[in-house]
């Protein structure tokens, strides 16, 4: 099968009693559904004898051993630890270790070479570990004692990967430096649970100004080991520190601490907005934040102001649009890809799971193999959702428990028993029994070509560009889908497996054809019958009553002051007499509480109990003047 990357998925060798590592997969054309393979040597004996149809008869009947081969030793060379100190041995077989054990190295006859050749010269020039060299030197050593002429391409990314993680994990203070990795580096020093989705490399070397690139490093350190920072917060405070530094040294020069006033923030603001500059607005809110927890926490005390910003400045809001599948395109991908039996059966596997599951791109390629249960109810998915750390199960039809089943069958066949994933990546090998995930990317990109191969790349319905890569709108296809069914919102979000009903509301959408369905239910079984439109209203209005008053903004829009109304509100309503008891209350409330802080001494508290009084109180002057007008 051509691109074929699974390491040695099969038996080495189709030819009895050979035990040469497969070189080649499938038949005569490249069987699509090949299962056995050869050798390096039997492939060019079947290919000189003109290529026989009947593969697995010429492999059995006509095949002649393989002897050694020319120029290689008869024997196999060994991986000699007494050669060096029992301190760098353990290093070694660390290192050999965690890459095999991840998936980043495969123990093949290149790995071997080069860790003996890293022994060899390793041999009489340490006292007992190999960090007491740079990688520089170990790479010029390994280059004069390497016998091959692939020195570059094989051996020298071995010695720079296997030096990186070793660094990594024996560095007493990774937190001095300004190139943090979580990879090969930090991975050693925090919860794994904190990695997150991004694990980008952090360089704090880009931050121009040195007293707020020391502080917030220290804050950063500060909170990956006492909280549950992520890593990805870590890249955004990154991004917003730098772009913050960058508007700072606009002039050449580096401000003092106490130049960097709320006046001096807002300038920074405005910068943000300009159309001939790439700053984002956004990153202004996370550098007060910064700043302001700075000050606070006694990081940097002589900043020129206590606040950058306050609340209901440089507001964000996030429109979160649901981006289905249109209808065409979810039949073509059901007839062309789903449904089709040249697919490939892994691709197709994960495909229509996430069809009907709709699993986060994450979850999907991380699937246990075990995930599938059986209950009297029918058939359930269960995994561990890393995003919300909960338990996801939801029941899957008969069909898709069928291609489930068929997959966990050839992954055991192929990874053995102890098989982890329901798909296997390129990176597992079935030699060790040893699998791992799909990186999310690769799938991405693995998608997007099937997609465009079978010619699925636009809407017929809405003409829009369509790729296999936006592997997400599977989730927002289903969601809608049973929306629009007569699915309740907590019922989606529980097959879904939100964590709040604001996740779930994104999907609320109505469709055209769900709208024209519920308008004529609605003409048939409610006819006009010469219902009030006044009386209407006021019903509508009392569904949004709030404890002192309406709210008259719209449904669909948001409000940050809604949990706790606020009568400064351009779209608070006092609500009349209707509300009028409720707003004396509160008036005696402030008055009560006006005076208990007076007594107490707390100027602050009185002050803001004042202004809330003020407020109120001639809230309820208006409303009195209000009725006698209109007596």
């Amino acid at each position: 099968m051509a691109g074929d990357r699974r390491r040695a998925a099969t038996d080495p060798c189709a030819v009895s009693d050979c035990d040469g590592e497969r070189y080649w997969l499938g038949g005569p054309g490249g069987r699509a559904a090949a299962t056995s393979g050869l050798c390096y040597a039997h492939y060019f004996q079947w290919f000189r004898a003109g290529q026989p149809a009947d593969f697995d008869a010429w492999a059995t009947t006509s095949a002649l051993p393989v002897g050694v081969p020319r120029g290689r030793p008869a024997t196999t060379q060994v991986v000699d630890f007494r050669r060096i100190p029992a301190a760098a041995a353990d290093e070694v077989r660390f290192v050999a270790a965690t890459k095999i054990g991840r998936g980043d190295w495969t123990p093949n006859a290149g790995l071997r070479r080069a860790l003996i050749v890293l022994i060899e010269v390793a041999h009489g020039r340490i006292t007992s570990s190999l960090t007491e060299r740079p990688v520089d030197d170990w790479l010029l050593l390994c280059r004069q004692h390497w016998p091959y002429t692939n020195f570059d391409s094989l051996c020298a990314p071995y010695i720079r990967r296997f030096f990186r993680l070793l660094h990594g994990a024996t560095d007493p203070d990774p937190w001095a430096a300004d190139h943090w990795r979580w990879r090969d580096g930090f991975e050693f020093v925090l919860d794994a649970t904190q990695a997150g989705a991004t694990r980008t490399a952090v360089d704090w070397a880009t931050i121009p100004v040195p007293w707020l690139k020391e502080a917030v490093k220290s804050l950063a350190r500060q909170q990956l080991s006492t909280s549950r920072m992520s890593w990805g917060t870590l890249t955004q405070w990154l991004r917003a520190t730098r772009q913050l530094a960058q508007f700072l040294t606009l002039d050449g020069t580096v401000p003092e601490p106490s130049a960097v006033t709320r006046t001096a923030f807002l300038d920074y603001l405005e910068w943000t907005r300009r159309p001939d500059t790439k700053a984002s607005p956004q990153l202004a809110n996370t550098a007060a934040y910064l700043l302001e927890t700075l000050r606070d926490c006694g990081l940097v005390d002589d900043l020129g102001s206590a606040i950058f910003l306050r609340r209901g400045e440089n507001v964000h809001r996030k429109t979160r649009r649901p981006r289905p599948f249109p209808p065409d395109v979810i039949e073509r991908i059901d007839t062309l890809i789903v449904d089709n039996p040249a697919t490939d059966p892994t691709l197709r596997a994960m495909i229509a799971t996430t069809r009907w599951a709709g699993c986060r791109i994450s979850e999907l390629v991380a699937l246990p193999i075990d995930c599938l249960q059986h209950s009297e109810q029918g058939h359930w998915i269960e995994y561990w959702m890393t995003k919300t750390s909960a338990w996801r199960r939801l029941p899957v039809p008969e069909s898709l428990a069928e291609i489930i089943r068929d997959q966990q069958t050839r992954v055991r066949d192929t990874y053995g028993p102890d098989a982890e994933h329901l798909f296997p990546g390129a990176r597992s090998s079935a030699i060790a029994g040893r699998t791992q995930p799909w990186s999310t990317s690769g799938l991405r990109h693995r998608l997007a070509a099937l997609f465009r191969e079978h010619g699925i790349t636009t809407s017929v319905a809405t003409g829009e560009k369509i790729s296999g890569g936006d592997v997400h709108r599977f989730r927002h296809t289903i969601g809608m889908h049973l929306l629009n069914n007569g699915w309740t919102q907590p019922e989606v979000r529980d097959f879904l497996g939100h964590h709040s009903d604001t996740m779930t509301a994104t999907y609320a959408r109505i469709t055209d054809d769900t709208l024209a369905r519920k308008a004529r239910e609605f003409w048939d079984t409610n006819p006009d019958k010469g219902v009030d439109a006044t009386v209407e209203r006021l019903r509508a209005r009392f569904t949004t009553a709030l404890p002192n008053g309406f709210c008259t903004l719209p449904a669909t829009q948001r409000c940050e002051f809604r949990p706790n109304p606020c009568i400064d509100c351009s779209f608070h309503d006092p609500g009349g007499r209707t509300f009028l008891g409720a707003h004396i209350t509160h008036r005696d409330q402030l008055r009560q509480l006006a005076a208990q802080a007076q007594d107490n001494g707390d100027r602050q508290a009185a002050d803001l109990n004042k202004t809330m009084l003020d407020k109120v109180t001639r809230l309820i002057d208006e409303i009195d003047s209000d009725t006698q007008e209109s007596r």
